[in-house]
């Protein structure tokens, strides 16, 4: 039997404005990771649905991953369309609660795992990845 490792389970939103920078982000910060793409990244995980708490489960069970990376970004649509927000800092400010909310259950659930945060900003030309 074929034993399949990798290190990391990625979450990041479907937005494709930013898809190619996240991707080359990924792949040059993270190399071979369990990529799961959805709208809002793990905005779901904080809004109490299991079904991405299910992905990691079958990550570190099936490939032993042992780090879990939730990507956010700026002018996220599955924030705005679930918030009213009246700035751009508004919205990092609830993403931000968010991650650290999402990250104590993930290391709730799975306490092996270790959780990185990372903020994307929009630019007009340009993606800034950065840890949070």
């Amino acid at each position: 039997m074929n034993d399949h490792n990798c290190q990391n389970i990625v979450f990041h939103c479907i937005d494709f404005r930013l898809i190619n920078e996240t991707n080359d982000f990924i792949k040059n910060n993270y190399g071979g990771s369990d990529i799961v793409s959805v709208a809002g990244s793990s905005k779901e995980i904080a809004d109490g649905n299991s079904y991405l708490l299910k992905q990691i489960e079958i990550s570190h069970n099936l490939h032993h991953s042992s780090k879990v990376v939730l990507i956010h970004h700026s002018d996220c649509g599955a924030y705005k369309s679930s918030y009213q927000f009246n700035s751009p800092e508004e919205e990092k400010e609830k993403q931000v609660k968010d991650l650290l909310k999402i990250e104590l259950i993930i290391k709730e659930r799975f306490p092996d795992m270790t959780v990185e945060k990372i903020w994307a900003e929009l630019g007009e030309n340009n993606v800034t990845f950065s840890k949070l």
